[in-house]
């Protein structure tokens, strides 16, 4: 349901924005590969290992000022956490497919139609499709699927976003992001406190320019 209510959204933005006198509006791709680091935490942080995931997804490039863009995101998103030493009894590897919906703004350096660097941020919240999870039992490795709920995994993330990359005027795009995980994962009671770290390699091309 998640999916369907952020693809709605998006396209009731889109609808919304062309109404208005707003110049060009560009639509693009992107495609991601990420590195995803975290914090564990409960009495004493727990190492944890850096796993790989991506991320791939639809955007807009909306005018806004001379150099300023609003550029609205939605993206599929594929993300791992893994501890380096498990404890029993507790979860000790994460891997999650979930949609973002991420409101950005950008702002180019060089004047419209030409190469340039631009730098990108501002905030996106995350809905949890699906996953798979591990614990140590009795000394077993017990799997099973990723439960979200009150008491256990959560559905919905925010976080933060930061991100320098070049333009081509053709609308080749390619940046280095990072995204810093603003919410606990873990909604147990008394429970640790999990938070995501991600650094991600984007690459990206606006539609319907002309070479």
């Amino acid at each position: 349901m998640g999916k369907i209510y952020s693809t709605l959204a998006f396209c009731f933005l889109f609808n919304l924005l062309q109404a208005q006198d707003l110049g060009k509006i560009e639509k693009g791709i992107s495609l991601a590969f990420q590195t995803d680091g975290s914090i564990y935490k409960k009495e004493v942080s727990y190492p944890t290992k850096y796993q790989y995931g991506g991320h791939a997804g639809l955007m807009m490039k909306i005018p806004f000022d001379y150099h300023v863009f609003f550029v609205p995101q939605t993206d599929l998103n594929f993300r791992k956490f893994q501890q380096k030493q498990p404890v029993s009894g507790e979860y000790f590897y994460i891997e999650e497919w979930q949609v973002r919906v991420a409101p950005m703004l950008e702002i180019d350096f060089n004047q419209p139609g030409q190469n340039t660097f631009f730098i990108q941020f501002g905030p996106s919240i995350g809905f949890g499709l699906k996953g798979k999870q591990s614990r140590i039992n009795n000394n077993q490795e017990e799997k099973r699927p990723l439960k979200y709920g009150f008491q256990a995994y959560g559905r919905y993330d925010a976080s933060a976003h930061a991100m320098l990359g070049y333009e081509t005027r053709t609308g080749f795009r390619i940046a280095g992001e990072y995204i810093h995980g603003l919410g606990n994962m873990i909604n147990t009671e008394f429970g640790a406190r999990m938070k995501y770290r991600t650094v991600a390699l984007e690459v990206g091309y606006i539609l319907g320019r002309k070479k």
